[in-house]
């Protein structure tokens, strides 16, 4: 379906590992996840993402395209620190839970309605927050001799001078003393006054303990022992469903859930006026870090996610035999891309998912791609199912992944960034469609042609082709004719061999420097016998889409369903 990027801005930080500030990252985003559908960039998201938390802000980043160069070789040089450093790599992706949990705390702490609550999960929010402090600064500064990018020297940078604060040394000290006082409440005593018959009429609470209640132990009552006999009951401990939750450390949901349920009791009521005097001097305490917040380990938690992920994808794939390289990035006004041996990085991920295990090369078929002053606009045909479709999203997806500051499924690539790329591929007919099919794509096209500008990159595929094949000639030459005047690099995938071999007539006919060129998708043919390669190279079209060997592959061809008429008529005769 028609899509693209719009314009939008980055919030700049004072640390980040993917911006280097607002002035210098302009960006062109999607205005819904839905828009790279045809690219199958969830797809991509999915198999980067550690955790499934992950898959939203790395299907928003891949759906981004940068065009600052400088934000680019940013974020390429901070991958690239990670694919030369397995270890470092590693260690991100072990520190990832403890940043995810330190996000749920603070996202539970605005879910608090009392105080002890409160004060709990701010007392869990700064041990979180100093575990995490501690083990990123570490970890960084273990592996800073070999680290090069600028954002991974800042970060280690910011990270020691949190350490080395009073403050931060203060609370490394004092926060598991009070955590110790806390642990220390661990029960209640509860006094039920009875009526002459025996029923509970009153309760009070009689005091807050350091100690456990346990149920009965039978054989030592059985023998007289009765040791411990204070904290110990006269039934059996009946517990709430959470306190498995509690023992299995699912606190925080848990404890949150439990205290609004128990809200409604009056005995629950004082038990938390109770409790907030014993909370009190801890929340005292915690007010001299107040000033201390959470939020830039917060903002680097998906960004560390992000790179993470990349290289985890980098370098399975590179095990499989496949390459995968460092785009070299070219100006915008050149308006070109080089690429060797590109290949489809959602059938290489199918592919892999098939075979879980072995070298994915011979399955992979890399082109050589090339858009510049030799052509900018390239016509492919070829036959079905000849790997037209497979071509033309590599071709996107390589400005996807380049452009979020990834590297790029080939063995080498220079690309100038794209302002946008503009989808047009086909749309089942609908009935609600008041226009039809081709009513339908001609607005889309319409509507690129209104946005697109001459740094874009347009991928049509089989377009206007649910016509005549004279009117969807006519139709499309005419856009072809519109590409070359705005000068946009455009990829058109079709059946229409007349378009592709008015190359050189366009390119005479229509003023512009965006060449158009055809391209053609190859076979090896031998007598009836057909053989795609998955190969695309410049040629003049074949004039030829190879249907009787598909009819063959499938039964029904002129020889097979004669045969199988033939066949009908000498059982019918028996």
């Amino acid at each position: 379906m028609s899509s693209q990027y719009s314009n939008s801005q980055p919030q700049p930080r004072s640390i980040s590992l993917l911006w280097l500030d607002a002035e210098s990252s302009s960006a062109a985003k999607s205005s819904t996840l839905a828009a790279a559908a045809d690219l199958r960039v969830k797809v991509i998201a999915d198999a980067m993402s550690p955790h499934i938390d992950y898959l939203r802000p790395i299907h928003n980043l891949l759906s981004t395209l940068l065009t600052d160069e400088a934000t680019l070789r940013y974020r390429q040089d901070v991958l690239e620190d990670c694919l030369a450093n397995p270890p470092l790599s590693e260690g991100l992706r072990a520190l990832l839970p403890q940043l995810r949990n330190l996000h749920n705390t603070v996202r539970d702490i605005r879910a608090r309605r009392n105080q002890v609550s409160l004060v709990l999960s701010r007392l869990t929010e700064l041990e979180d927050y100093i575990e995490c402090v501690t083990a990123l600064e570490a970890l960084l500064r273990k592996h800073l001799t070999a680290l090069k990018a600028r954002a991974w020297r800042d970060l280690t940078r910011e990270l020691g001078r949190i350490v080395g604060e009073p403050a931060f040394v203060q609370m490394t000290e004092e926060l598991p003393q009070l955590r110790a006082e806390i642990r220390q409440v661990v029960s209640v005593t509860i006094g039920v006054n009875l009526s002459p018959d025996l029923k509970p009429v009153a309760a009070t609470l009689l005091s807050i303990n350091k100690e456990r209640f346990r149920g009965p132990r039978f054989f030592r009552k059985l023998w007289g022992i009765d040791d411990e006999a204070d904290w110990r009951g006269i039934t059996t401990l009946r517990e709430s469903p959470d306190a498995q939750a509690y023992r299995n450390g699912s606190v925080l949901s848990e404890r949150r859930d439990m205290l609004d349920r128990l809200a409604a009791n009056v005995l629950f009521s004082d038990l938390g006026v109770v409790l907030d005097d014993v909370i009190r001097p801890i929340a005292r305490a915690l007010e001299r870090y107040t000033h201390i917040r959470s939020g830039l380990l917060r903002a680097l938690e998906p960004e560390i996610a992000f790179y993470v992920g990349a290289a985890g994808l980098v370098s399975d794939l590179r095990d499989r035999g496949l390459p995968f390289c460092r785009p070299r990035l070219l100006p915008a006004d050149e308006r070109r891309l080089e690429a060797r041996a590109l290949y489809n990085l959602d059938l290489a991920l199918r592919l892999a998912r098939q075979q879980r295990e072995g070298d994915l090369k011979a399955h992979i078929v890399g082109n050589d791609v090339s858009f510049g002053d030799k052509g900018r606009i390239h016509i492919l045909t070829g036959p079905n199912r000849g790997g037209k479709t497979t071509y033309i999203q590599a071709v996107g997806l390589l400005h996807v992944l380049a452009q979020s500051g990834m590297f790029v499924p080939a063995e080498s690539a220079a690309l100038s960034p794209v302002d946008g790329i503009y989808l047009h591929f086909p749309a089942e007919e609908k009935p609600n469609m008041e226009s039809g099919r081709l009513g339908e794509e001609a607005a889309r096209l319409r509507e690129i042609f209104s946005r697109a500008t001459r740094n874009s990159l347009l991928l049509l595929n089989e377009s206007l082709a649910s016509t005549s094949a004279t009117e969807s000639y006519f139709l499309a030459r005419d856009v072809v004719c519109c590409l070359r005047m705005l000068g946009a690099r455009a990829l058109y995938v079709t059946h229409l061999h007349e378009l592709a071999a008015d190359c050189e007539a366009i390119n005479s006919e229509v003023c512009g420097d965006s060449r158009v060129q055809s391209l053609i998708s190859l076979v090896e043919a031998d007598e009836d016998v057909v053989r795609r390669t998955y190969q695309v190279v410049p040629a003049p079209p074949r004039g030829q889409s190879y249907a009787r060997e598909i009819a063959r592959q499938y039964g029904i061809s002129f020889e097979q369903l004669q045969a199988l008429l033939a066949d009908g008529r000498g059982r019918a005769d028996h």
